[in-house]
């Protein structure tokens, strides 16, 4: 039996994402000068940067992952109203220390934002789009990506050296994790 925890959705501000990682925008705007707003994006590796089409799929899911060697970052380019998940970082030596499904928030994307999350900070594998036909957003991310990966329905999960090329991850059992979902509330 699945045990459906509820998000409820919350704006994504300088205040409720502060612990989760940045939000870039232009913080003035005089009209007689141009300014440069700095980010803490960082990355280990190469940096990488990618268009990101994501359909509407549903406002259900069972995974979170948190990547080790990149501030990644998202801007939304253009589409529907977007919601990500994120808990705030845990012990990155620890790969048994994964969030409390409690922990985990949903946060409405600002289009005229983008965002940067923490290393660390475990966020959904998508953003959820919240009418059709989807959004597509930038991408800024490494190469290499060690990521670390945990479903929470089944209680499994991985750590790779690097996301979607690793061949062979390191398998983790999260028996705590197990047999829970959740489910974005609108």
């Amino acid at each position: 039996m699945t045990k459906t925890h509820v998000l409820t959705v919350e704006p994504m501000t300088e205040e409720s994402f502060a612990g989760f990682g940045d939000l870039w925008y232009a913080r003035e705007m005089p009209g007689d000068h141009r300014i440069l707003f700095p980010t803490g994006y960082s990355h280990d590796g190469h940096s990488t940067v990618h268009v990101i089409w994501q359909p509407q799929e549903g406002r259900t899911f069972n995974e979170l992952e948190r990547h080790f060697g990149v501030t990644q970052s998202f801007i939304q380019l253009s589409g529907a109203p977007a919601v990500v998940c994120a808990a705030l970082p845990t012990d990155l030596d620890d790969p048994n220390d994964i969030p409390a499904p409690g922990d985990v928030r949903a946060f409405l994307v600002d289009p005229e934002k983008g965002y940067s999350f923490k290393r660390g900070t475990w966020h959904s594998l998508n953003r959820h789009i919240l009418k059709s036909p989807g959004a597509t957003f930038l991408i800024l991310n490494s190469s290499p990506n060690p990521t670390q990966l945990v479903n929470y329905e089944t209680g499994a999960g991985t750590l790779s050296r690097d996301l979607d090329v690793d061949p062979a991850p390191k398998s983790l059992e999260h028996a705590a994790a197990s047999g829970i979902a959740f489910e974005i509330s609108t």
